[in-house]
């Protein structure tokens, strides 16, 4: 009795540090379309996606009745399911090996339910820790039965819990013919067709009035394969790339990502790996238990989902919890506690911070779409553009939203790699009103258009995001474009990704001009141009630069790296129309266009000397220049002083790095850093006298790739990785 208060005692306290704690937002598409379905059922509509949960929809109406808006009803609905899953986790934890004592199976639950994605999970209104805490109630029901009438009630409660969440299934109908295969009945026919007989109608219990509710069988089928055409398109599984890498990324998102981090993570997987052959020798009955449980339901989430999104990896907490505990339980007695306490309590460190700081705030979306309505644009109604990412998620919040949005001229299209290009027609065609684009923050195509009015940087408050990886709608940028300086057009090469596009298309250069444009002014205007002569001809090739089809300068450019500034006079921008075409041709063909910007009252900049060229991971959407012992940056800054911020890293957490910056022979900062960095330098208006100031960069450590790995021939000297260079007035 007083271990059962003891279970009692932990679900209590589960559900009482959640309860402060509710989600202040829905967030992921599937929460959005489960609260759709709360307020209307129909899954013709994805108000909930197929196959539709009809129960747990059922449960939030009922919650939603109650009085609770329906983001608290799903969230209440998860922190109940939680909390019940102690019971059941101390069940099955029991059942699996009677010789176990059940002290330490209540510990295996408290390391389970402390898990930071079980904890974090259980405060999302979604319809993953319901779906669990049902299998979980149902595998350790059918571990008790010892009766015909037994196994046809479990079966019965197994086809029902599918209509809470349909991946139920991979947990229960396993475990469930294992027992009616091993149960002595005198008629093992009757036990199995019972079985089978109870699961039908367990499963047709929510599955008629489903089918009834979405239109008929064709209405429903139609629904269903449409969302099953959706879930293997785009969608990143080792099913559709079944790669070392993809294999990798599906391992580390079903056992690291659970654990937050590797501090935490480590330990528990060490010691759930020695668990798994001290369980196969010591209780094997137990082990297939264990493996008939959770086994295929790790196949199916390894191949068949998608690999980032980590909520998927849930139901494979317990085993893992499971087995760490039992692995435990075989140290010294001396340090059994000691080990199994600093593992749960690291674990509710990291998920009590989580579950704080994810209900601190809304969904990066809704913040977003909540500053657009309390936005008045002055000019009448913005037009508003997205990334083809964001053009896809903020359907379904906006559908949310409903007459809550602001009003919009118009929407420009999204078509994939080429969304800046809608801006580009828009502006061209004379389109004058305010363009709000919301950007995926991974994307860099929006270097082709001068800096942003106005900008704001929509983020997850989580220190680990890797919780809720694969949310939809995810992090997000809003840019307000009033009327920008200049913007280009196609086969310009200022970041990797519009450097591949232009590749794709054919847009290059080698091709024929590269045109942008820019807006017309009075005052003269300085422009700066950089990149690279990639031919093997000594000769130097010569770029050509016009505006409005005039000539304004011819530059000799040798191979390798070129940057030059060039001098708009005052009235050369004149003209028809709000903008003057800008052209660059080049006698050669593999020149290429990397650094742009063009300034009339703010200074510009480039990366010269020592600078190597961007690049970028596509994954991360992070971008960065690698810079060698000695790096410049050259400016023209109009006699007035300027803040330099510098971000990147060392190529070494472990040994200090000196960087200095100076301009001439005085210099103006020193610092020592170790791994990543983030310094600012003021660059005072003495320093500035010319009209183009060199400011250099230097450090005292570089590596050269070549020298460390066999599998590279970089012979380029690599001294900080440079992720952010901003120049700006200093007041």
């Amino acid at each position: 009795m007083r271990r059962h208060g003891l279970t009692t005692a932990l679900a209590v306290l589960f559900l009482a540090l959640h309860l402060p704690f509710p989600p202040a937002s829905l967030e992921d598409l599937d929460s959005i379309n489960f609260g759709l379905g709360v307020r209307q059922f129909d899954v013709a509509r994805h108000q909930p996606h197929p196959p539709g949960y009809p129960i747990y929809v059922a449960a939030g109406k009922l919650v939603h009745a109650a009085g609770a808006d329906e983001t608290q009803a799903l969230g209440l609905i998860s922190n109940l399911a939680g909390a019940l899953g102690v019971w059941a986790l101390v069940a099955l934890f029991t059942r699996i090996d009677s010789t176990w004592p059940r002290s330490w199976a209540v510990v295996a639950a408290l390391l389970t339910l402390t898990c930071p994605l079980y904890w974090l999970t259980a405060a999302r209104p979604l319809s993953d820790v319901p779906g669990l805490a049902a299998a979980l109630a149902v595998q350790a029901l059918l571990l008790a039965v010892s009766s015909t009438g037994g196994i046809i009630t479990a079966s019965f409660l197994a086809a029902l819990a599918v209509g809470i969440r349909s991946q139920v299934a991979w947990l229960t109908v396993p475990l469930l013919l294992l027992i009616v295969v091993r149960h002595r009945a005198p008629s093992p026919v009757k036990a199995l067709s019972g079985a089978a007989i109870a699961f039908a109608a367990g499963c047709a219990a929510w599955a008629v009035p489903l089918v009834i509710a979405t239109g008929g069988p064709v209405a429903y089928w139609h629904a269903l394969s449409a969302q099953g055409a959706e879930d293997l398109t785009g969608i990143e599984m080792l099913w559709t790339a079944p790669t070392l890498r993809e294999l990798m990324r599906a391992l580390y998102f079903a056992f690291v990502a659970p654990w937050a981090d590797w501090p935490l993570a480590l330990p528990v997987l060490l010691f759930a790996a020695a668990g798994v052959p001290a369980v196969y020798r010591s209780a094997r009955s137990s082990f297939w238990v264990l493996v008939l449980a959770f086994g295929p339901y790790l196949v199916f989430d390894i191949v068949f989902q998608e690999t980032f999104t980590s909520r998927y990896a849930l139901p494979l907490v317990p085993p893992i919890a499971y087995f760490a505990v039992r692995a435990v339980t075989a140290l010294p007695r001396s340090s059994r506690t000691i080990v199994a306490a600093g593992m749960v309590g690291l674990a509710v460190t990291v998920s009590a911070l989580s579950a704080r700081e994810y209900a601190s705030l809304a969904a990066p979306a809704f913040r977003m779409l909540r500053d657009m309505r309390a936005l008045r644009a002055d000019d009448g109604p913005p037009v508003l553009a997205m990334h083809r990412r964001e053009d896809l998620d903020l359907r379904r919040p906006m559908q949310w939203l409903g007459a809550d949005l602001p009003a919009f001229a118009r929407r420009l299209g999204a078509p994939p790699k080429h969304e800046w290009l809608e801006l580009v027609k828009y502006w061209n065609a004379e389109g004058r009103a305010p363009v709000w684009f919301v950007a995926d923050p991974r994307r860099t195509d929006l270097a082709l258009i001068d800096r942003p009015d106005r900008s704001r940087a929509y983020r997850w408050p989580l220190a680990h995001p890797v919780l809720i990886g694969g949310v939809r709608p995810n992090e997000l940028d809003w840019y307000v474009f009033d009327a920008p300086g200049w913007y280009l057009g196609e086969g310009w090469a200022l970041t990797p990704e519009t450097a591949g596009v232009a590749q794709e298309d054919r847009r290059g250069l080698d091709l024929g001009p590269i045109v942008g444009w820019i807006r017309r002014r009075r005052e003269p205007v300085t422009m700066m141009i950089g990149g690279r002569n990639l031919g093997t001809s000594a000769d130097p090739a010569v770029v050509q630069v016009s505006i409005d089809d005039r000539a304004v300068e011819q530059l000799s450019v040798p191979p390798g790296f070129f940057l030059r500034f060039l001098s708009v006079p005052e009235g050369a921008l004149a003209g028809a129309g709000a903008y003057a075409r800008l052209s660059v041709a080049a006698s050669e063909p593999r020149v290429v266009v990397e650094q742009f910007d063009a300034q009339s009252a703010r200074g510009v900049f480039g990366f010269g000397d020592g600078w190597h060229e961007m690049e970028y991971n596509p994954a991360t959407g992070e971008s960065w220049r690698w810079i060698s012992e000695r790096g410049v940056i050259r400016a023209r800054a109009r006699h007035r002083a300027l803040t330099l911020r510098v971000e990147g890293q060392t190529d070494s957490a472990w040994r200090p790095t000196n960087i200095s910056v100076r301009v001439g022979a005085r210099t103006l900062a020193r610092w020592t850093v170790r791994n990543r960095f983030a310094v600012q330098a003021q660059i005072p208006a003495d320093v500035l006298e010319t009209d183009e100031t060199a400011i250099v960069i230097e450090s005292d450590r570089y590596f050269v790739p070549a020298e460390h790995s066999r599998r590279t021939q970089d012979r380029r000297h690599l001294a900080l990785r440079v992720t952010e260079v901003a120049l700006t007035p200093a007041f």
